[in-house]
């Protein structure tokens, strides 16, 4: 018993860990642990589509976007993009959009995972 609860505790530790540097790195006070989530998702399956990123995370399309456009490098012309991420047009089909981590995006990463993808 002491044991699962110390693996416990030191789950709950990194994960608090990895919060703090995602949210250092980010620096803005908007983010939430849907941001985080969308981010680890990336970074365990870059590059992405949104479309298999909306399947594997079952959200809704317009959700994925807001989070995706938050996370994203100079995105709909906000001031304060987090420059995480990349998201361009397919060029071959110009519906779908490639989502891949940006050097400030892969830096996070290997603070917060151990370079892990």
């Amino acid at each position: 018993m002491k044991y699962s609860k110390r693996i416990k505790m030191e789950q709950i530790a990194t994960l608090e860990t990895q919060i703090k540097e995602f949210n250092k790195m980010v620096d803005r006070s908007q983010t939430s642990i849907n941001h985080l989530k969308t981010f680890s998702a990336i970074c365990q399956s870059y590059p992405i589509t949104s479309a298999d990123l909306a399947i594997k995370m079952d959200l809704q399309k317009s959700t994925l976007n807001r989070l995706l456009h938050s996370l994203a490098e100079n995105s709909r012309g906000q001031t304060e993009a987090a420059e995480l991420i990349e998201i361009e047009m397919d060029a071959k089909d110009k519906r779908q959009r490639n989502i891949n981590l940006t050097s400030k995006g892969k830096s996070l990463m290997d603070k917060m995972f151990g370079g892990k993808k």
